[in-house]
């Protein structure tokens, strides 16, 4: 894996943020199949930064696209 520079995190965080908001607007337009290839990058940048979604995130996921 590839070591970031602090301006690339800052990049990488910017780039997953945006994609959260358009994951919302999806989500609210009940795209489901593009919401969850969203969903799948911004997991790629969380795991990229060393970072993981807080449990919030991941009920809210959960809610929306495995619930019955």
């Amino acid at each position: 894996m590839m070591t970031e520079t602090p301006e690339d995190e800052n990049v990488l965080r910017t780039v997953r943020d945006v994609l959260r908001e358009q994951l919302a607007s999806l989500d609210a337009l009940g795209v489901a199949d593009a919401a969850i290839e969203i969903n799948a990058g911004i997991e790629i940048l969380n795991a990229r930064l060393g970072e993981t979604a807080t449990s919030e995130e991941i009920e809210a996921l959960e809610r929306r696209f495995l619930s019955d």
